[in-house]
């Protein structure tokens, strides 16, 4: 088959495929947030011994939240986003720009060493304040 055919049937079928998977992808890198946030929970609450990987996790979630912006684009609703994401477009980017500020200030506690709980509660703020308006849960 012709190499221009092939690519032009690719470039028909990814509007299909991308908005599905544009919903799938960003189900997954925010069960990777999850995952980030409970163990530094976990670690702050002593409930292992880790400290040493605090870093590990608050700059993985800092990346993931540099992110965020990208995995809503428009016609990927679905999964458990909620319509208003897109039809409350200006708040909802000020919500992920805060989560996006908080995994940084959190990133920096904990280089730090100073103030990794008030910067934790913002950071759970921070997702919480989204959660509540454009998250089903």
């Amino acid at each position: 088959m012709n190499k221009g055919i092939l690519l032009s049937l690719a470039l028909v079928a990814l509007p299909a495929v991308g908005s599905e998977g544009d919903a799938e992808y960003r189900h997954h890198v925010m069960e990777a947030v999850g995952g980030h946030m409970q163990s530094m929970a976990d670690i702050l609450q002593q409930k292992v011994p880790h400290m040493a990987h605090l870093s590990l996790h608050s700059n993985a979630l800092a990346d993931l939240a540099g992110i965020a912006h990208m995995l809503f684009p428009e016609g990927s609703e679905g999964g458990d986003a909620l319509p208003a994401i897109w039809t409350d477009k200006e708040d909802f980017t000020t919500r992920l720009t805060a989560f996006e500020e908080a995994a940084n200030g959190m990133k920096a506690a904990v280089a730090s060493g100073e103030g990794v709980g008030p910067a934790m509660q913002s950071l759970g703020k921070a997702c919480k304040g989204c959660h509540d308006s454009y998250r089903k849960e």
